[in-house]
């Protein structure tokens, strides 16, 4: 049986991984697609990357034929991915290298359209907004981070759960517009800036980082080799006690669990392959305080 969970367990990291290169590849199309083409700046760590690789193109008339600002944001994400493997572990360090790489290569060698696919500014800048956050508050939700402010914000989250993500990344982005107001058009500015606003209000719908789910778990087989699975898998607590069916008066293990939404699915299909019949109440967005480990992998 264990055996078995854990053949379950690589394939359903080797799927998440999968989606996560999917995504963020994604990602990166929208920025070369719908944010690039209109002179817009992404915002975060990446527009600063963007603003510099700007002013490089004027002040030496560089112009090669791709976007070397991709390339520019994986550099300095470089120091920033060892402070994660050191706050978060090897597993959540190896899916943010995947999501980073796979969305700086696809900006820097994705083509950018000569004409922009959409005519209207503002549609495109709330269109590219939107996707952003979705694509990467999905890739979050998988345990990986596109880097730059939203992986200091992880970071932040890690010890105060009433810091948002997006929250975050929104006023760092209003201090870089700022910066860029000074030297460039008030317009892509503003448009920019309503671009990253969509973005973080999307990042929050997608990735829900605060909520968290008990759940009880009544079972008449054998819990043990559950619970060390659940301790090793899910790296979370089970507290279990003995207790008699009333209806059948036969004795069933109850187990209860405190663990991070995104984490359910995993633990009621751990459960199914132990015991199919097993009677599992869940209750979501309850508030938990003491040693409570927040995963954010």
């Amino acid at each position: 049986m264990a055996e078995k969970i854990s053949r379950t367990n690589m394939k359903t990291e080797g799927k998440k991984c999968l989606f996560i290169v999917v995504l963020s590849f994604l990602y990166g199309a929208t920025v070369n697609w719908l944010i690039t083409p209109y002179g817009l700046y992404a915002g975060g760590l990446l527009g600063v990357c963007q603003l510099i690789r700007s002013i490089i193109n004027e002040q030496f008339g560089i112009h090669p034929n791709f976007d070397y600002a991709g390339l520019l944001y994986y550099a300095v994400n470089i120091p920033l991915m060892l402070m994660v493997k050191k706050v978060m572990g090897r597993r959540y360090l190896f899916k943010t290298i995947l999501c980073i790489s796979a969305q700086s290569l696809a900006m820097a060698f994705l083509p950018i359209p000569a004409v922009p696919p959409i005519e209207n500014a503002l549609a495109a800048c709330l269109l590219g907004g939107i996707l952003r956050g979705a694509l990467i508050g999905l890739c979050m939700r998988y345990g990986a981070n596109d880097g730059g402010m939203d992986l200091v914000g992880i970071m932040m989250l890690h010890k105060d759960s009433n810091v948002t993500v997006g929250g975050l990344n929104l006023v760092i982005n209003i201090i870089v517009y700022v910066v860029m107001a000074l030297r460039y058009n008030l317009t892509i500015v503003a448009f920019s800036l309503i671009s990253a606003a969509v973005m973080s209000y999307g990042l929050d719908r997608f990735y829900s980082q605060g909520i968290n789910v008990e759940m009880h778990i009544i079972t008449r087989g054998d819990s043990k080799e559950l619970e060390q699975r659940i301790n090793h898998e899910l790296r979370r607590g089970v507290t279990t006690w003995n207790g008699v069916g009333a209806y059948a008066g036969k004795e069933v293990h109850i187990l209860y669990v405190i663990l991070n939404k995104y984490e359910v699915a995993s633990l009621r299909r751990l459960v199914r392959l132990y015991d199919p019949e097993a009677f599992v109440v869940e209750n979501q967005g309850v508030k938990v305080g003491g040693n409570y480990e927040k995963h954010l992998s």
